[in-house]
């Protein structure tokens, strides 16, 4: 949170001081407009809801989320379809980092993208970081940018499924 220090220093008495009144309340007001605290809130997350597509290197093959408002989503990776569960946390750590969980509870067990097969009930805590005013996300193994997987890019038009 951001906190406010005021020194006050030579300002002589505020007794009858007119100017120092109008200043104090001059300044009240202005505190009270701002929301009457002292504390920053964080920005708005981007909303996750709604169809990512994400093109892995290497390959022809795209892969498809769609992330659902109750917390459940759908992926598409070459053959495979996956259900899962997911939580982005309303808060940041590090440089805007959401932590973010899913867990797999359906798949079709044909191969994805990469030839691999995702088993149900697998469990991934990751990082997600939303970038260009929410319409790109990249997905890090940890709160920083050595290790991401992306961008996802919000494709328009296209809701989840």
């Amino acid at each position: 949170s951001l906190s406010v220090q005021w020194r006050m220093q030579g300002l002589g008495t505020v007794g009858n001081n007119t100017g120092m009144r109008i200043l104090t309340s001059s300044l009240l007001i202005s505190l009270l407009a701002w929301g009457g605290s002292a504390s920053a809130q964080a920005p708005d997350k981007p909303s996750l809801t709604g169809t990512w597509q994400y093109q892995p290197r290497g390959t022809t093959c795209a892969e498809q989320y769609y992330f659902r408002s109750d917390g459940t989503m759908m992926v598409t990776s070459g053959k495979e379809v996956t259900e899962s569960t997911y939580v982005l946390s309303d808060k940041t750590v590090g440089s805007g980092f959401y932590p973010f969980e899913m867990r797999v509870t359906q798949t079709n067990g044909k191969s994805d993208c990469r030839g691999n097969q995702t088993p149900a009930g697998q469990s991934t805590s990751t990082y997600l970081r939303f970038q260009g005013n929410g319409e790109r996300l990249i997905l890090c193994r940890d709160a920083n940018l050595a290790a991401c997987m992306g961008p996802l890019i919000r494709l328009k038009g296209r809701i989840g499924a």
